[in-house]
């Protein structure tokens, strides 16, 4: 897992990705973002920079960041794929459909669900980053 203080270059080569520009551009913004954020939201986090990348680059960017596990990619609502930098081994969410907010979702408690199956079933999770979506219960938007 990167650490807060390591260089963008450093988390890439540790990664076993090269440290080109765009995956650099992509890490910085991704670091400066808390919570999730959208393609079109990452370009334009660049384009405030002054760098330019179509969305076929960003994407493909993403892409490379979230097949090493530096980057979670998640449907949080029908047709929204959002992205999300990785600080820690286990990242899990609550999603309302109704609002849209996004809660946190404690580790310990989706550990035990993950320990569980494995002794009822047999079948070893793998975890790292999960996503349960459904209606809070003081949703707003209900």
């Amino acid at each position: 897992m990167p650490q807060p203080n390591q260089s963008p270059s450093d988390v890439l080569r540790g990664s076993g990705l090269r440290a080109t520009p765009a995956r650099l551009a992509v890490i910085d913004v991704l670091r400066a973002t808390q919570g999730h954020v959208t393609v079109a939201e990452v370009i334009e986090a660049l384009t405030t920079q002054g760098a330019k990348f179509d969305q076929s680059t960003a994407y493909r960017v993403l892409s490379d960041l979230g097949g090493v596990g530096l980057v979670a990619e998640s449907r949080l609502s029908p047709g929204d794929t959002v992205f999300e930098w990785i600080s820690q081994s286990n990242h899990h969410h609550l999603q309302c459909t109704s609002c849209g907010r996004t809660l946190p979702l404690n580790d310990e408690l989706v550990q035990e669900f993950i320990d569980s199956v494995h002794e009822r079933h047999g079948f070893h999770v793998n975890a790292t980053h999960l996503v349960l979506s459904g209606i809070e219960h003081d949703c707003p938007g209900v």
